[in-house]
């Protein structure tokens, strides 16, 4: 997502989840495409720290991309820049909120255990 409507519609109209770094919000459409935005307010540090958010936040999204359900705009906003901020702490941040507004699909191998015996 690039224009700025599209942005606004999205926080008007949709739900989120918020956590201690991030803030995601999704609205579902008619199409099975996903359509992804970030977000970083010039109070999250300086433009160094910004852009690296931006980028594990991105990495991140390309890890999930193919969990997601289809069909929706999705914007992820960082609130805070940590300098302590890895690729696995803000995955972590990432999945939970996902999880909690269900819009990650639900796979059987990372549901539960999986015994293998063979």
């Amino acid at each position: 997502m690039k224009k700025n409507s599209e942005f606004r519609r999205v926080y008007s109209r949709g739900r989120y989840a918020t956590s201690e770094s991030l803030v995601v919000y999704y609205i579902k459409r008619r199409t099975n495409t996903v359509r992804i935005g970030i977000t970083t307010s010039k109070k999250v540090g300086n433009s160094v720290q910004r852009n690296r958010m931006r980028r594990l936040v991105r990495e991140n999204i390309r890890l999930f991309y193919d969990q997601l359900v289809p069909g929706m705009d999705l914007v992820i906003v960082v609130r805070k820049a940590d300098s302590a901020a890895s690729l696995h702490s803000i995955g972590r941040e990432m999945k939970f909120l996902l999880k909690k507004l269900d819009i990650l699909v639900k796979d059987k191998y990372n549901e539960g255990t999986v015994n293998c015996t063979d």
